[in-house]
């Protein structure tokens, strides 16, 4: 997560349980970034101000922001346990905004994918 330029955290997490796509995979990882933006949230609102605007989520999965901004998909993620379904009531409450970043932009990448010397540069 950034504030301003600079870097306020950062981690990195095996999941822990065997899901069944990719779009499961990533609808799980952008709820335990929502638990650390929460996090910084409030302890920044307590040292700054309050957050008024919902603060950006981006990912790269099409499947899992749709997912996390509805639930017309329940029959495909009615096996998804309910803790992860929290990224939609912060949504909902206009805590954070998820939106897509094309792949070829994710400078997340370099950390997660092997990428060629042209790309591994550019980020």
């Amino acid at each position: 997560m950034q504030f301003g330029h600079g870097m306020v955290t950062w981690s990195s997490k095996r999941q822990a349980i065997v899901v069944l796509s990719s779009t499961e995979s990533e609808y799980i990882g952008l709820t335990h970034v929502l638990k650390e933006i929460l996090w910084v949230r409030q302890f920044l609102g307590k040292l700054i101000s309050k957050f008024t605007m919902p603060t950006k989520l981006l990912s790269d999965n099409q499947g899992a922001i749709t997912l996390a901004k509805n639930n017309k998909f329940h029959a495909q993620s009615k096996h998804i346990d309910i803790r992860y379904h929290f990224i939609r009531e912060a949504i909902i409450a206009k805590l954070t905004e998820v939106t897509y970043m094309p792949t070829i932009d994710n400078i997340a990448n370099i950390f997660t994918k092997v990428l060629a010397v042209p790309k591994f540069n550019r980020f």
